[in-house]
């Protein structure tokens, strides 16, 4: 079967290569740094959720909850996700700081760690964005369960296969790069990025394609996610690629 697309990433193998993108990194939020959003100015656009609640069910103490929420940019002017935040430190979102192009598919992964939380739960994530009204709501519900005598159940970290390629969140390795092979141009394409579980990372729907297209998965938490890539009415075999942490 033809290849029609390489996938490839922003690795400092060239010198000018490291020194362009390491530039482009220091406007950038460092991974464990604060983010301070800019406040939005401009059109508004609006947003739709698969869901705007998950019920994890009832845990153990300790455990960490882990959940993809996927969202649309469902207007006509480009979205701009300015400030996720959790209701408390046990509540960690982890988003996409770059703007959102209209009809394009994006998600936001939260995990709630219940090490000390005890009972009913149900928090909360404000989310703000050029959208009116400006803020948007979504909520991890469930119950948590005291033990005692036992430790916290380790977050599950997929390994890598033979197949995958890892990326690591540095400056120069944020990028999911998609390489199109010249006889793709002008094609029609749908590039959806998944995670291991099934959940829908990110989507773009490309009218022509014109050369590289990229996703920006420095928010994504560690594991492995997959590509899946369709030219015109041809479906391609699916792509894996790993996010270290």
């Amino acid at each position: 079967m033809k290849t029609f697309f390489k996938c490839s990433f922003l690795l400092p193998f060239f010198a000018l290569t490291l020194l362009t993108f390491s530039a482009i990194g220091q406007d950038r939020p460092a991974m464990n740094d604060v983010y301070t959003p800019a406040v939005p100015t401009g059109p508004t656009t609006t947003v739709e959720f698969e869901e705007a609640t998950h019920d994890f069910g009832t845990i153990k103490e300790g455990e960490i909850v882990t959940h993809v929420f996927t969202f649309t940019n469902t207007g006509d002017e480009v979205l701009i996700l300015t400030n996720v935040k959790g209701s408390c430190g046990c509540t960690v979102p982890q988003w996409p700081k770059d703007p959102i192009a209209p009809g394009e598919t994006a998600s936001i992964t939260v995990k709630f760690n219940s090490k000390n939380k005890k009972g009913k739960r149900k928090q909360k994530v404000t989310i703000s964005a050029n959208t009116n009204p400006i803020q948007s709501f979504l909520y991890l519900k469930g119950e948590v369960e005291l033990r005692e005598g036992e430790e916290a159940i380790p977050e599950t970290i997929a390994k890598l296969s033979s197949d995958c390629v890892a990326i690591y969140p540095n400056p120069t390795a944020e990028i999911l790069k998609l390489d199109m092979q010249p006889e793709t141009i002008g094609q029609t394409a749908i590039i959806s990025i998944f995670s291991q579980t099934g959940a829908l990372m990110a989507q773009k729907e490309i009218e022509s394609i014109e050369g590289t297209i990229e996703f920006n998965v420095n928010h994504y938490s560690a594991g492995t996610y997959y590509a899946k890539i369709q030219i015109g009415e041809q479906q391609l075999p699916a792509r894996c690629f790993l996010v270290n942490r």
